[in-house]
């Protein structure tokens, strides 16, 4: 139900009235207030008359927006959430809701992806040309609000910094908690982390971040919802149990993204900045799950009408050794020795780098053969970024040399990783773009998988299509262009990239450079444990390659869970005829086990058990399908240990022994309400059992 309250400081104080005049006195100007909202005509501005706070409520949402100050105190379930938010444009001078003499407020209903509920809107100006618009949309079933700026300027504004949350005012978490603020890295790139920092710091995340106390798991989640034109930051400041400031904005850049540049510049008559999802969670794995959910209502995810993919990709042992002959034995390996690892029918036989030595003939004929062994052949590319050193080199079909293509800052080529960045919105871009993925289409290829995708959102200069300022716009310019040129019958995964965009492919590798060590399958895992969420905005998480040869059993274990409980399933090892004889031993007894399969072809992501393992991965992941509850124990150490069974904290309220089957072993044995499993070193157990 919908409340909206205007309250006025023009109330008399208790000693000049008696209590039931006052009572009177209130209901009448109450009333007098309803009757203008009834009448739409809903405008307060503080300066004129008397009006200090509009208050607009739907569900257990509250907004309090104090005209006095153009501040706002963001209320959940009838207490203060957020305190004293407002909003910040540079302009580039810096102009805040705060600076404002005038706010008129106003409300109105909608009905929208997100359900029913009302928009906010205050209106801030002073005078002039300018105006601040703040929006603030509540929803009736939802535990999360929509918050937004826009600045309006006659003829026009340009801005590359927008912050519709900006707070100084401390908020209060649990004593004695143990409070957590997560960093959510742009990208996957140079082994990058995840953090889950103890309060008492400053924490800047990307896109997404969440503020928590691991012990009670009550979280509030923020982040962004559009990812259009902006690289947005959450910047948190906290002491042990409290948050001192919070900003969350659109226009960061920092080593972080890869920029040396600012943040490009947005421009018109009205500006707007990216909508903040603001959360308050009884879970906090819940809130970035929801947050998953709000993003892929604004752009859904890149669909995909097959199962699970299973696969193989050259660049787990092969790499630049890869060839036509020992691709074609790899491919007869998986018909005749592993027949059973696929899913619907097919497994994806991949070429990664190294397959320009292929002439069209074979990259033909090699499809061919894929075909013949019933799989699907799978192929590599780097559309945003030049591996050819010489400038000078002609794009072929065009008038321009490769130098044309290259996107600049402060006019030099921009070079990550070792390949030189390309402008997406160039026609030479394209016109190499259009060339490869025919090729890929003329031969057969079914599955690609596209890498070095930032390169295509670093800040430019400038770019080829002068609408586009900004990296981000430029990026889903790029990846729009890509995705369409390929189609829907292509499986598309992407490889090092941003995390959002994430509309344009079908998954998306959780980390990158992953192979089989157990140090690699932790790293991973830090991945998976703060990122599982990725599966609700891509339709799979991809966990990089499984390599198996030159590790222990143990160690083969822990990767092909790490692979299994994130999503898609891929294979690395060389099962060329030259390849390790080891390593084919191990691919028939890992890869052919009938119940790790089963469970790889289940479209899932394990969630953590915890969140408070700072920069590592957690050891404990869960998942249910149906009645079946499946838990995942990895130890990273080198000595067997045990690991408790939080029976509570899995929600599995067990009252009599159920039944176990830990998967690799076969074992089955009797689960308590009270249990430690022990695992050995630098391996990994998984259990399944009924709930």
């Amino acid at each position: 139900m919908l409340n909206l309250t205007v309250l006025s400081s023009c109330w008399p104080a208790n000693n000049t009235m008696s209590r039931a005049a006052n009572h009177l006195f209130r209901q009448h100007l109450k009333l007098t207030w309803l009757a203008v909202l009834f009448a739409g005509q809903l405008a307060a501005s503080f300066g004129a008359d008397t009006v200090t706070l509009a208050s607009v409520q739907t569900g257990q949402w509250r907004i309090d927006y104090h005209l006095a100050d153009g501040t706002a105190d963001i209320c959940y379930g009838g207490k203060i959430l957020i305190p004293r938010a407002y909003a910040v444009v540079k302009l580039p001078a810096i102009v805040t809701s705060r600076d404002y003499p005038f706010h008129k407020t106003s409300r109105e209903t909608v009905s929208d992806r997100f359900g029913r509920g009302v928009k906010f809107t205050v209106e801030s100006t002073r005078g002039d040309a300018d105006k601040m618009i703040q929006t603030f949309c509540l929803y009736e079933k939802l535990d999360y609000l929509l918050a937004g700026v826009s600045f309006a300027r006659r003829p026009g504004a340009e801005s590359n910094f927008m912050s519709p949350l900006t707070t100084e005012t401390a908020m209060e978490f649990p004593r004695g908690g143990d409070n957590r603020a997560l960093s959510v890295p742009f990208d996957n790139d140079k082994w990058i982390r995840y953090q889950a920092v103890p309060f008492g710091t400053n924490v800047t995340s990307y896109e997404i971040s969440a503020l928590y106390d691991n012990t009670s798991r009550q979280a509030l989640v923020i982040g962004s919802i559009d990812h259009d034109f902006w690289k947005t930051g959450v910047i948190s400041t906290t002491t042990s149990n409290a948050v001192t400031s919070l900003q969350a904005f659109g226009g960061i850049t920092s080593d972080v993204t890869h920029d040396v540049l600012p943040h490009g510049r947005i421009s018109g008559p009205v500006i707007q900045s990216p909508r903040m999802f603001i959360g308050r969670f009884a879970d906090w794995r819940d809130g970035l799950e929801t947050y998953a959910h709000a993003c892929a209502l604004v752009a859904p995810p890149r669909p995909w009408k097959g199962g699970v993919p299973f696969g193989w990709n050259s660049w787990g042992k092969l790499q630049k050794k890869i060839s036509f002959t020992k691709a074609i034995q790899v491919s007869d390996f998986f018909a005749r020795e592993l027949p059973g690892f696929k899913n619907d029918g097919v497994v994806y036989i991949g070429l990664d780098s190294g397959w320009t030595k292929f002439s069209d003939v074979q990259l033909k004929a090699f499809v061919e053969h894929c075909h013949s062994n019933h799989q699907e052949a799978g192929i590599y590319f780097t559309p945003f970024s030049q591996w050819n050193q010489n400038g000078d080199t002609p794009v072929a079909g065009t008038d321009y040399k490769l130098k044309d293509l290259y996107l600049l800052a402060g006019g030099r080529p921009q070079v990550l990783d070792g390949g030189t960045a390309l402008d997406p919105t160039h026609p030479g871009t394209r016109k190499l773009i259009a060339d490869t993925i025919a090729k890929f289409k003329l031969a057969g290829f079914k599955y690609v998988k596209a890498d070095f995708l930032t390169h295509g959102a670093l800040e430019g200069d400038r770019y080829f299509d002068s609408r586009v300022t900004t990296g981000i716009q430029a990026y889903n310019a790029g990846m729009q262009y890509v995705a369409v040129t390929l189609g829907r019958k292509i499986y598309l995964n992407e490889s090092i990239s941003p995390i959002f965009p994430a509309q344009y492919a079908n998954s998306r590798r959780i980390a990158c450079d992953s192979y089989g060590g157990i140090s690699e399958t932790e790293y991973m895992l830090n991945s998976l444990t703060f990122g599982w969420w990725l599966s609700g905005v891509y339709d799979f998480n991809d966990a990089d390659h499984v390599v198996l040869d030159g590790h222990s059993e143990g160690e083969n274990r822990a990767r092909a869970t790490s692979s299994v409980i994130t999503g898609i399933f891929i294979s690395g090892d060389d099962f060329s005829d030259r390849g390790s004889t080891n390593g084919k031993v191990r691919a028939k007894k890992i890869l052919g086990n009938a119940d790790i399969a089963g469970l790889a072809r289940i479209k899932k992501a394990f969630r953590p058990v915890e969140g408070n393992t700072g920069t590592q991965a957690a050891r404990l992941f869960d998942f249910q399908n149906g009645r079946d509850f499946y838990v995942a124990a990895f130890n990273y150490t080198d000595t067997r240990t045990g690991i408790d069974l939080p029976i509570e904290r899995l929600g599995l309220g067990i009252s009599k022994p159920v039944l176990v089957k830990e998967l690799w072993s076969g074992t089955t044995n009797d689960l308590t309400g009270s249990s430690t499993i022990y695992v050995d070193g630098k391996d990994a157990c998984l259990y399944r059992f009924v709930k």
